[in-house]
């Protein structure tokens, strides 16, 4: 109830963020009229999240695709799979340094800092060499886009350890905004077996998708792009076994000569097979047959066709590789270019994610601001 005797201001005069009744909605004919009132002012919210989106502590509970599907996709599917070794490959050929961000002036202690940095990111786990901790965690990202990090401390707060954790077990949570609660909030849960199994800062957990979307918390993967086409390829291969493991349709039919019954029939199959079956060197060698027997072969669908070739190249491109490994060659200096595209425009990115996890790590959670990460001339094998 409003106070006996205040000042009542009706919606016509309402003033908007400031604006006064020079700029009314309500004036002139056929205008468009004043927006409707908010129950109560709120901050601007980042997306439209679901009510009640943290009790739902299941990873993924509000995508099409969940991330268990998403990993079965990627390791059944034949090209799907070895596009992504393909980049873990380029990437692991990458040779990298630490260095000050200003070259010309360095601080005077950055050569001891920069030889502890190094030690550390030789083994960032403390077990696994930096190459094979990268091609783990490229495995979420190129498949979830869910890389997930736990910071291992000291007791005196120092880092000594980056493990990989296993993205799909991670659940993103939001504040009221749709933001990432900043400590002592927790930020993320981790989900094990079904189960809540702990809750994470952001200071103990770094979480890091690579292509995330204005309307999803969750990072959207190669693999998620692709989710129809590699469906197709993977009934395709399915298709293409058991064409070879149950299939029977044999290379051709061999007609009897006329007025044979079924039975001359059985004994001339058995006497071809037993000639034929097993002795490679037989096959070789014309064989006599009855007169009037004639041979008639069977025409069957192609073991590849274009269609195979055009699944191919949606694979390629959703990871900025070249299909000229699956499709014909045109010449030499096209699939020189195309490789060199696939490179800039595939590989970069790949390279400037890694920067910056590293970079976020040595200079926001160590502390080393005038020090940076980067890439240096590729790895002779």
């Amino acid at each position: 109830m409003p106070p006996v005797g205040g000042k009542r201001t009706s919606l016509a005069s309402y003033s908007w963020g400031g604006w006064g009744p020079q700029n009314d909605f309500g004036q002139g004919l056929f205008s468009p009229s004043y927006p409707l009132v908010p129950i109560q002012p709120e901050p601007v919210r980042l997306w439209d999240f679901p009510v009640g989106y943290n009790t739902i502590y299941t990873p993924r509970s509000y995508e099409a695709v969940g991330f268990d599907e998403l990993r079965t996709l990627a390791e059944s599917h034949d090209i799907t799979r070895l596009a992504i070794e393909t980049r873990k490959d380029q990437v692991e050929k990458l040779d990298w340094v630490i260095k000050p961000r200003d070259d010309r002036r360095p601080a005077a202690d950055a050569r001891l800092r920069i030889e502890r940095l190094v030690e550390f990111w030789r083994n960032p786990d403390g077990e696994q060499p930096f190459a094979s901790w990268l091609r783990e965690a490229l495995e979420d990202v190129l498949v979830l886009d869910a890389p997930a990090f736990e910071i291992r401390r000291n007791r005196g707060g120092d880092i000594i350890g980056l493990d990989v954790v296993d993205g799909s077990t991670i659940k993103v949570l939001i504040d009221d905004t749709g933001r990432r609660p900043r400590p002592p909030a927790p930020a993320y849960e981790q989900v094990i077996h079904g189960q809540p199994w702990r809750l994470l800062r952001d200071d103990e957990l770094i979480y890091l998708p690579r292509n995330r979307r204005p309307h999803k918390a969750y990072g959207f993967s190669p693999v998620e792009q692709i989710v129809v086409t590699v469906n197709i390829g993977l009934r395709r291969q399915i298709m293409q076994l058991q064409h070879f493991t149950e299939g029977n349709v044999p290379p051709g039919l061999l007609n009897a000569p006329e007025g044979w019954n079924a039975e001359q029939i059985r004994q001339f199959q058995d006497w071809f097979d037993s000639i034929l079956a097993g002795n490679t060197g037989s096959r070789t060698r014309l064989v006599w047959g009855p007169s009037g027997a004639r041979y008639q072969p069977f025409r069957e669908a192609p073991y590849k066709d274009d269609f195979d070739e055009w699944l191919a190249r949606i694979v390629c491109y959703a990871f900025s590789l070249p299909s000229t490994a699956f499709t014909p060659q045109v010449n030499r200096a096209t699939a020189q270019t195309a490789q060199d595209t696939a490179l800039n425009e595939g590989l970069a990115p790949l390279m400037g994610w890694v920067k910056r996890l590293v970079d976020s790590v040595i200079q926001n959670r160590m502390g080393h601001r005038d020090l940076e990460f980067a890439w240096s001339d590729m790895r002779s094998i």
